[in-house]
């Protein structure tokens, strides 16, 4: 994997990570000269990537060099742009097709000041049948040791509850799950016992109450996610790094090097294929937060969004702070 950075390569006989994309997107980012609100505008650059949560992870996850499935819903014109380039970065797909459309996220890029700002489209109502289709063809993935992703909001027409019903499935066949999600559907599903659960400090505040950078909030909310089956509670902090606990009491927090920054969306999505990668490779918390950080980082200074060049990714890995 990451030449030089001392982590395993993936052997040949490794499973690919699924990661979960229920609620994709084609993201359009949109580069003006100045963003005036009530004005006409054009566009001096375009970039399109499929994008959304889940298909974030998974690229960013193939880029450090990890066998990745990405699975999920997808529709219409939009939807066979999205199966192009997955196949395209050699990512495996297992889409359930709907009738609706996969949806467009725009981020306006003001060059002036360098300020972004977001417009996403709410997306398509997923019918029954299509989410049973979706829970079935996931039951099929689900194999022992295999890691598997849950990334982002639920798309229209599913319940709260439907995270928790895939991770149950997943825990029930012996493979782990790792959950970045907020709201009900992080309430609920954490009860069903992922692997890992990564909210961000908003998320977490908004989850707990509690103070996302109090090391004895998380240690204790840790702990008590550990009923449940979640073996680390990671709260990412930004450019500050993340707080990692289990619920037997280790505490961990990851800090990145300084870095000149271009654009830090998608790095919580990173951090989860940094994670991820490193978890399915055998490697222990400390190692996994390295890169995952490391991933995170790395995303933040390319212009893209789930952009990664795994030999930045490598040479801050050797430069994340990991204290006790």
């Amino acid at each position: 994997m990451l030449e030089g950075s001392g982590f395993p390569a993936a052997s040949a006989s490794s499973l690919p990570i699924v990661c979960g994309a229920l609620n994709p997107a084609i993201d359009k980012r949109l580069h003006v000269e100045r963003l005036r609100l009530g004005e006409v505008h054009r566009v001096t650059r375009l970039e399109a990537t499929a994008g959304g949560k889940g298909l974030n992870v998974a690229r960013v996850a193939r880029s450090l060099g990890a066998p990745v499935l990405a699975a999920g819903f997808a529709g219409g014109t939009n939807g066979d742009w999205l199966r192009g380039r997955l196949e395209a970065a050699g990512i495996g797909q297992r889409w359930i097709a709907i009738e609706g459309e996969t949806r467009i996220c725009l981020n306006l890029i003001d060059d002036a000041d360098g300020t972004s700002t977001e417009v996403l489209e709410p997306g398509p109502e997923i019918t029954a049948s299509e989410a049973e289709a979706f829970a079935d063809a996931w039951r099929e993935l689900c194999e022992t040791g295999r890691w598997m992703t849950l990334s982002g909001s639920l798309p229209r027409g599913l319940s709260d509850d439907y995270y928790a019903r895939l991770i149950g499935m997943a825990r029930e066949r012996g493979a782990h799950v790792v959950l970045d999600t907020s709201g009900n559907a992080l309430k609920l599903g954490v009860q069903a016992g992922p692997h890992a659960v990564k909210p961000n400090e908003d998320e977490f505040r908004q989850w707990t109450g509690a103070d996302p950078r109090d090391e004895r909030a998380v240690r204790l909310f840790a702990a008590e996610l550990g009923r449940f089956g979640v073996r680390t509670l990671i709260v990412s902090l930004g450019r500050d790094g993340c707080i990692a606990a289990t619920p037997e009491g280790e505490l961990w927090r990851a800090i990145p090097p300084a870095i000149q920054a271009a654009n830090a969306v998608g790095s919580g999505d990173s951090f989860v294929a940094g994670w991820t990668v490193a978890r399915s490779r055998g490697l222990a918390v400390p190692d996994a937060l390295r890169l995952a950080t490391a991933a995170g980082a790395a995303n933040a200074m390319s212009p893209g969004t789930g952009a990664v060049d795994p030999v930045d990714a490598a040479e801050l890995a050797g430069r994340v702070r990991i204290s006790t």
